[in-house]
């Protein structure tokens, strides 16, 4: 297939352009950089694109005439986007609906798959052990601003789905890391530190709260999920992504400093990074088992020597 893929500057994006030249598609890319910005470099038929422009998708999907589509673009750093409600709705809302219409009108029978995010389902104050992973069918309860955007956006597209005839697949993916990841989130800013720990630059590490639990899928993985989904995926299905495995974050941050060289080293809160703890709840696959074949290949220990060594480069 000829795929759109959007937001693809990112860090998820890079890595699953990789993963779909590999299988064989061809691939067309957009972002919000202008043209010529160094990290659209190595994209391939890349062409800049501003997700609130109705008009300027219209024209950049009549250009690509792509038989599919994987968009990414969003808003995503859970801070940044309480920041904005009205920017955070514009790009994580309508976006969506932009792409999708055009998608409608300039290529028809196009294929959307729609990267949500497994925090439409809410978080619990402590993991409950024993708990039956949730399927994509349980009742959505966002908890922050943009995992009420992507809610709201699911609905939309569920609704171009039904009236228009969109062919969507949705996705939900737990939280992912690994390489090129921004210091912005909590494991490759953990990286950064252990090394600076490690070579005696740093004397403490700065974390918010270590109580929290989430579940960490690679990215590589997950880009294989985002491909594999809109290969072999149901019209209409929704998609957990996950690698099935929780770690507290204090636990996290033990691991790399362990993998370093610095273990041991002292923590120190930071007010400004701090949030209540809370806990992912743990997702079934079965799905996206069932419906495409995937199933996690990289364990994290992997991912977070990867991202050590990324982030040391």
């Amino acid at each position: 297939m000829k795929i759109l893929v959007t937001g693809a500057a990112g860090f998820v994006g890079r890595h699953l352009v990789r993963e779909l030249l590999a299988a064989g598609h061809a691939v067309a890319t957009t972002d919000a950089l202008p043209a010529g910005h160094p990290a659209t470099a190595d994209l391939p038929d890349y062409a800049p694109a501003d997700l609130r422009d109705a008009a300027a998708l219209r024209a950049l999907v009549a250009a690509a005439r792509p038989d599919a589509a994987i968009h990414l673009a969003a808003i995503s750093f859970v801070p940044d986007a309480a920041k904005d409600p009205a920017l955070l709705d514009a790009v994580n809302v309508g976006g969506p609906c932009n792409l999708a219409e055009a998608l409608l009108a300039e290529a028809p029978g196009a294929r959307l798959a729609f990267v949500s995010t497994a925090q439409v389902y809410g978080a619990a104050a402590a993991p409950v052990p024993g708990a039956a992973p949730l399927g994509e069918d349980a009742p959505l309860r966002p908890a922050s601003p943009y995992a009420r955007s992507k809610a709201d956006a699911e609905r939309a597209l569920a609704r171009l789905a039904a009236e228009r005839g969109l062919r969507l697949v949705v996705l939900r993916p737990a939280n992912h890391t690994g390489p090129g990841q921004s210091p912005k989130f909590v494991a490759p800013s953990f990286a950064r530190q252990a090394l600076a720990a490690a070579r005696g630059q740093l004397r403490e590490i700065r974390v918010g709260n270590l109580g929290s639990v989430r579940d960490f899928s690679d990215v590589r993985d997950v880009a294989a999920a985002y491909r594999l989904a809109l290969e072999r995926g149901a019209d209409g299905a929704v998609y957990n992504v996950s690698s099935g495995a929780l770690l507290r974050i204090g636990d996290l941050l033990a691991r790399l400093l362990e993998l370093a060289g610095a273990a041991g080293t002292p923590v120190a809160e930071d007010p400004a990074l701090w949030r209540p703890a809370d806990a992912v709840p743990a997702l079934s696959t079965a799905r996206l088992r069932a419906d495409t074949g995937w199933a996690p290949r990289i364990p994290i220990e992997r991912t977070l020597g990867d991202l050590l060594a990324a982030s040391g480069a």
